[in-house]
């Protein structure tokens, strides 16, 4: 994280006091969206390989060693990873050596340019190692002349054939249906997708609401009323990140300026609407967008149209990658916690393949906001207009 960033604690700038802007930035675990059979059923929260290894500040790496007794760790120090993951609930019965599993999971992604991927893949691989398990990220997005965009259902039909021990599914993937039945019984995991995934599958999604909400605090909090967003096409995820800016706006009072420009996850598209915004004599002071690559798009749109970022347009982007904290963009951003994301799935699909049958699961994990250059500043003042001189 760089030097001069900072996270702001999720209860900062509610007002009411209620819902999701009120929580911390710990999972949310039994809101809204998790049914009340399991918020009564599931028992404690159960923790992943990084929650055990964070506590003792030591590597996930010796962490696991040392639960599985290696030579190399000093029995001390194991006998305190084995307290600590008793006292966190971590599923000590279902580890494993690696001689036990020799299975593999298929990670599920529509492309491999999004940097989010990453994260989330490393955190997996942790949590599955611990299982013996190992992870096969697999694009499966492809173009074919009927359709603009479709899922590669041939591949994923191949990899269920091979004998896969099942799948996690990062965002919502092109012909969801048809991907559904291509996977037949085998267990699937849903990661940062929609809510039309809920009650379907189990799902470790982010709490949008959250997200953007903490967003607009942000920005309100310096004095930006005038605020757009872009997004809201491409995705149902895109879709709902819109309907909670719009949430959040109307939250401070401000539902009535609270803009939409059409825009989906690409830099391309966030250059195009972000010189939509910019132009005409109504250009908003502040633009949060759907991810961090559409913002990257929308602060080249405003150094094309002469506008400094922050000073004259304040900028924030949703995922905090490593494109948005790079010393070039610099870019404020909500950090969804994929490290907390990608260990839960992992350990959800570890429990389906272990025989797991109960109802299917939703955890929406809350986010934080890492606060950078992008948004440092308030408002822009207004540009005096000039006199009109009448001439007979």
């Amino acid at each position: 994280m760089a030097s001069n960033s900072s996270s702001i604690d999720p209860t900062l700038g509610a007002e009411d006091g209620t819902g999701t802007e009120g929580t911390t930035g710990q999972v949310v675990e039994q809101g809204e969206e998790v049914t009340e059979s399991i918020a009564q059923d599931s028992g404690p929260s159960r923790g992943t390989l990084r929650d055990v290894a964070d506590s003792l500040g030591i590597s996930s790496a010796v962490a696991l060693r040392a639960l599985r007794g290696t030579d190399d760790i000093r029995p001390r120090l194991a006998e305190r990873v084995r307290e600590e993951a008793e006292r966190l609930h971590f599923p000590l019965e279902e580890l494993a050596g690696e001689a036990d599993h020799r299975g593999v999971v298929a990670v599920l992604v529509n492309t491999m340019r999004n940097t989010w991927i990453s994260d989330l893949v490393r955190a997996i691989r942790i949590e599955l190692t611990a299982t013996g398990r190992s992870a096969v990220v697999v694009p499966t997005r492809r173009r074919v002349p009927e359709y603009p965009i479709a899922a590669d259902t041939d591949a994923i039909e191949s990899l269920v054939q091979l004998g896969v021990d099942g799948f996690l599914m990062i965002s919502d993937l092109a012909d969801d249906q048809r991907v559904m039945e291509v996977v037949g019984d085998r267990p699937i995991i849903g990661i940062g997708c929609s809510k039309e995934f809920v009650g379907r599958i189990d799902t470790v999604r982010i709490d949008d609401e959250v997200g953007q909400g903490l967003l607009v605090d942000h920005l309100v909090g310096l004095g930006h009323r005038e605020i757009a967003h872009v997004g809201g096409v491409g995705s149902a995820v895109a879709t709902e990140r819109a309907a909670a800016f719009r949430k959040a706006m109307e939250r401070h009072g401000l539902g009535d300026s609270a803009r939409i420009e059409p825009g989906d996850f690409t830099e391309q598209v966030g250059q195009t609407a972000g010189n939509m915004l910019l132009r005409g004599s109504h250009v908003p002071t502040a633009v949060t967008c759907a991810n961090d690559v559409t913002a990257v798009g929308v602060m080249s749109a405003a150094r094309e149209a002469g506008f400094s970022v922050p000073e004259q347009l304040a900028v924030a982007g949703y995922g905090n990658t490593s494109i948005g904290a790079s010393g070039i963009a610099q870019l404020t951003s909500v950090d969804p916690n994929s490290d907390r994301i990608g260990a839960l799935a992992a350990q959800f699909l570890v429990e389906r393949v272990s025989g797991h049958e109960e109802d299917a699961r939703d955890v929406a994990v809350a986010p934080s906001v890492v606060v950078r250059r992008s948004s440092s500043a308030g408002p822009r003042a207004e540009s005096p207009r000039r006199k009109r001189i009448s001439v007979d």
